[in-house]
């Protein structure tokens, strides 16, 4: 593939844990953030499968994934935070570096992942101090968010070595942890007794979702263009374009919570409209991102026969962006009572499980590995 300019990416998509010292704190990447990202989304997707299929075995699984994916949360955000304090010029370089500044984001987007867990199956299955978690990860997710997502659009603004080459899916990560906000947000506002704070917590993640929109909207279509018109994404980086899957779902699932929700601190007539217009805009972003994960699929085949895609952290971008795909689908079917959606949910759940196992096998390999490697 032909190089273009611009500044060489760090090995941020390619530290493997046999590439890693086991004592990771230094070397430590945001990309682990996203196991977070994938054990909520298969959480809650497994949740709504056990609801739509009477799988009833699953919600055990769901529930001991909500509690895993939280201790998991703890211990990478420990290591992230050791490392803004004892490592804090590597941390910012990271931040300043066009190519792996995006990823950082990934830590706001996995407090924001528990923050939805454990509002959604917390309120189902009564998890400890549930209503506390969700509130305070989404409250903290979104004070981090905006400052990462500020901080990461100014450094790219005026970077003046980067050009089109240094584009890649983690430019998409901020906008849509910006995205991700009100699928918790909007949820937390049924635990809020006080109806001005309430009302105030809606009209944040409507803020929120515009941001997100707009920043996804400008990165996607720098990031085709780069495909297109100039070179293709290094197989280090090519699982980062899974990302695009993620803001279609998202969307989705924002749009009929804020048509449930709007309606109560606005005239009714407009709370209607706003449902109705749901059953014809949600199928559309649903269909956009299965479409999308066909050519991704293919995509990635293409890139596994006549390229190279080596083993990383990166693998994980895989799981998440399915998962969200599933979990749109599944809750457009619960909503609507449309099988249609319910078994296209199902048929991706079964893709998401596989592919989570391989994902998961090689991350396992690579970890004893290392460890092996270092006794």
């Amino acid at each position: 593939m032909q190089r273009g300019g611009g500044e060489k990416p760090l090995t941020i998509m390619e530290n493997s844990p046999s590439k890693q010292k086991f004592g990771f704190v230094q070397n430590f990447t945001p990309v682990w953030f996203a196991t977070v990202l994938g054990f909520g989304g298969i959480a809650l997707t497994s949740s709504l499968i056990a609801k739509a299929f009477g799988a009833t075995w699953l919600n055990p699984v769901a529930i001991i994934l909500a509690y895993f994916n939280f201790g998991l949360f703890i211990f990478l955000f420990v290591t992230w935070l050791s490392k803004l304090i004892f490592y804090f010029p590597s941390l910012l370089k990271e931040l300043q570096h066009p190519v792996v500044a995006g990823f950082h984001s990934l830590m706001p987007a996995a407090m924001i992942m528990i923050s939805i867990v454990f509002s959604r199956i917390g309120a189902t299955f009564s998890l400890w101090q549930y209503r506390e978690i969700s509130i305070s990860f989404w409250t903290a997710g979104a004070i981090f968010e905006i400052l990462l997502l500020t901080v990461t659009i100014y450094f790219l603004i005026i970077n003046e070595k980067m050009n089109i080459n240094s584009m890649n899916g983690g430019w998409l990560v901020p906008p849509v942890a910006a995205l991700l906000t009100p699928v918790a947000g909007v949820k937390l506002t049924e635990f809020i007794s006080n109806e001005a704070i309430s009302a105030n917590v809606l009209w944040v993640n409507y803020f929120f979702f515009g941001i997100g929109a707009f920043v996804f909207l400008l990165m996607a279509v720098a990031l085709f263009s780069k495909i297109f018109f100039f070179e293709k994404l290094d197989p280090k980086l090519m699982p980062s374009l899974w990302i695009i899957l993620v803001p279609f779902s998202l969307m989705a699932i924002s749009l009929t919570l804020f048509a449930s929700k709007t309606g109560a601190y606005l005239q009714s007539g407009l709370g209607s409209s706003l449902v109705g217009l749901i059953p014809m805009i949600n199928p559309m972003l649903i269909g956009i991102g299965v479409w999308l994960l066909i050519l991704l699929i293919a995509l990635t085949i293409y890139y596994l026969r006549k390229l190279s895609l080596p083993y990383g952290a990166g693998w994980w971008a895989f799981i998440f962006p399915t998962g969200s795909v599933c979990l749109a689908s599944l809750t457009q079917g619960s909503l609507t009572n449309q099988t249609f959606f319910s078994w296209t949910g199902l048929g991706i759940y079964i893709f998401l499980i596989a592919l989570t196992l391989i994902v998961l096998y090689r991350t396992i390999k690579g970890l004893v590995q290392s460890i092996s490697h270092h006794a």
